[in-house]
């Protein structure tokens, strides 16, 4: 379901997989990609490419073991810690260097409009804090933000004032509120809304510059530094902020009211002025829930309204404004490839710019003089990383790889799938085909959905799927419908049938690949996390031909997750069971696992994080408590603190091996 989606506000991948237990047909240990090793990748989540085109900044998340590290009542670690700082490497490609100290925790690095100074926002004393350091050397500065903390900021176009999104301190009446009540809460009023601060970078108090009582989602300074385009919610609410969102203009000192660009609330995402003002660009969900298949382009001063996109049925994933304001680069997922389009403001052309090889990850940027687009990418067996695309010759080149030992991998085949399903519907996917793997000689197959629904296994790298294939398993990445990349009427045919339509399309697949002696029928596992967990569910309460199978953060009761999780309910329940569990109670129930549950014989691991809003921990005590009752063997790993999305590299170690073990322990062909 889309609500399952981890937000940044996008989606990105879940799982970066660990193992340890050896598969019977690899030759040597040695080769594997171990637990250890895998949560040792560093990520990049945040780059900025310098206005000139010459530079890159990015964060770098890098964790870390240490060999000596002895356990202690009070050391929830494991022997890890992750180091987060801010790195610079050339755009033509060399040595990167760290631009912040190991002693910081850095992130979200931004150039200064003139690209003298790099701001970033760093942990001090506990709390987040913005600073800026001279390109040219010299030490950081603290901008002055007061007892604000902030979240998403950005320079002025004159370089002299920063904006920033931070939630409002309580007052003193609050917090007495608070006291007097002990801490009592109102349900579903509970989130603090964002609100939207400006500060001299060269000293001074910041000043809120938007007045509303909405919770400021995100927002862009206008060119000419006099107003702000703003993504607004009614609310802080997770749910809301999410699939409830307007576009508006408001000055940039505070006066006057929002004027509302999007006055109907939606999936909004991406926001973006034209280079001469004189225009506003966003994504946003047409006629769907999550797929942002409209690049929406409105005149701010004027009546111009156009779909950018409109020769497409895209899936939607970032895009930049030219610098001739009339047309924009968008990033396209299409099937399972990432394609870059040149659009005009009007929707009147799209033309393909001819990328490709490369799967992009994140937002797209673009340098001042629109030479260059910087973004992460990745292929089947190379991490994310920063990448640079020139217009001039169309093509992209890696500025620095920053997991270079992956290339010592298992480097197996990544082969596009195509099958027809019982309802005559071409379905694809891609599978990761084990390096041992000879062509008649059918071997173990691991089934893992994507999560989502709405998401999509594209030719990017895939830690699980090295790792299984280091250990004798093909891995198979079915697009079933109800996945972006594929159009509108893809994304849409699993509304109101979830579970039974995405089982129909993985299994008709499985038995294609076995038919095709590439699959062996009596080595078959499967296992997914989020949606992919809900599908792992499903499965095993309509088939027992796979030997053994993890849930990861799995839906398994469709009214328990409606009613607490944090985003799935209201228009996310409407769209994906077009309607609520109160009202169409049916609907609900013909897309329960819970229901199928008794027919269960698959023995099966069940994964869970103990902090999960977005699928409540709950939700796996009910699959270990009804499994146990049936007799199936089963087994349940909870992890503290943990989201939907683990941070943890001790959890996501023992996870992954976990998850291995339980694999070997069933597979006939294992030793």
């Amino acid at each position: 379901m889309p609500s399952l989606r981890i937000h940044a506000r996008s989606t990105l991948a879940l799982l970066a997989a660990v193992a340890c237990a050896a598969h019977a047909t690899v030759a040597s240990e040695e080769a594997l990609p171990t637990a250890r090793a895998l949560a040792s990748l560093r990520s990049v989540d945040a780059l900025a490419l310098s206005p000139d085109g010459r530079r890159i900044a990015y964060a770098m998340s890098e964790p870390r073991f240490d060999e000596s590290a002895k356990p202690k009542d009070d050391d929830t670690s494991g022997g890890w810690k992750r180091v987060k700082r801010i790195w610079m490497v050339p755009a033509e490609g060399g040595a990167a260097t760290p631009w912040t100290s190991e002693g910081t925790e850095a992130s979200d690095p931004q150039w200064s409009p003139d690209g003298s100074c790099l701001a970033f926002v760093r942990k001090l004393d506990g709390k987040q804090r913005l600073s800026i350091m001279p390109v040219g050397g010299g030490e950081a500065s603290v901008v002055n933000t007061g007892t604000l903390e902030p979240g998403e900021f950005a320079f002025a176009p004159d370089g002299g004032r920063i904006a920033f999104s931070a939630e409002s301190p309580k007052t003193e009446a609050e917090k007495r509120a608070d006291w007097e009540a002990g801490g009592a809460i109102q349900w579903g009023r509970q989130w603090r809304p964002m609100r939207l601060w400006v500060v001299p970078v060269a000293g001074g108090e910041p000043v809120q510059a938007y007045r509303g009582p909405e919770h400021v989602v995100a927002f862009r300074w206008s060119p000419d530094g006099k107003r702000f385009a703003l993504l607004l919610a009614d609310s802080a609410d997770p749910y809301v902020a999410s699939n409830l969102v307007r576009v508006a203009v408001a000055a940039a000192d505070g006066s006057g009211e929002a004027r509302w660009i999007e006055t109907e609330p939606r999936n909004v995402e991406g926001l973006a002025w034209s280079p001469d003002g004189q225009f506003i660009a966003y994504q946003r969900a047409g006629r769907g829930l999550s797929l942002l298949d409209v690049l929406s382009v409105a005149e701010v001063d004027g009546p111009l309204r156009a779909n950018a996109a409109a020769k497409l049925d895209p899936t939607l994933a970032g895009f930049v404004w030219r610098p001739d304001s009339r047309s924009l680069i968008a990033h396209v997922i299409a099937k399972t490839d990432s394609k870059l389009y040149d659009f005009a403001f009007d929707g009147s052309r799209a033309t393909d710019l001819g990328f490709a090889g490369r799967a992009i990850a994140g937002d797209i940027k673009i340098d001042r003089a629109g030479a260059r687009l910087v973004f992460l990418s990745s292929t089947p067996f190379e991490t994310a990383s920063p990448t640079v695309f020139d217009f001039a010759t169309q093509r992209s080149s890696v500025a620095v790889n920053v997991n270079p030992e992956v290339k010592g991998w298992p480097q197996g085949t990544l082969e596009v799938v195509a099958w027809t399903n019982r309802e005559g519907v071409r379905i694809e996917g891609t599978l990761f085909v084990c390096p041992d793997r000879k062509a008649g000689q059918p071997g173990p197959l691991l089934v893992m959905p994507h999560g989502g629904p709405d998401s999509v296994s594209t030719k990017s790298f895939s830690g699980l799927a090295s790792f299984f294939m280091g250990r004798g398993y093909s891995v198979f990445r079915p697009n079933y419908r109800g996945s972006i990349g594929y159009g509108f009427d893809f994304y849409a045919a699993n509304r109101g049938r979830m579970g039974a339509i995405e089982f129909m399309d993985i299994e008709s697949g499985v038995d294609a690949l076995i038919a095709q002696k590439r699959a062996d029928p009596q080595r078959l596992f499967y296992g997914g996390w989020s949606w992919g967990g809900y599908l792992t569910a499903w499965t095993i309460g309509h088939t027992g031909r796979y030997r053994a199978a993890v849930a990861g953060a799995a839906v398994v009761d469709t009214t328990t997750q409606y009613v607490l999780s944090d985003i799935n309910h209201g228009v996310a329940a409407a769209w994906e069971f077009k309607g609520d569990p109160w009202r169409q109670p049916e609907s609900f129930a013909r897309s329960n696992p819970l229901f199928s549950l008794v027919k269960v014989t698959t023995p099966t691991l069940i994964l869970h994080g103990q902090a999960d809003e977005r699928v409540a921990f709950e939700q796996g005590r009910i699959l270990y408590r009804a499994l146990a009752d049936m007799g199936c063997e089963v087994e349940f790993l909870a992890y503290p603190r943990e989201p939907h999305g683990f941070r943890e590299p001790a959890h996501e170690v023992h996870r992954y091996e976990a998850w291995a073990e339980w694999y070997r322990r069933h597979d006939p062909g294992a030793r």
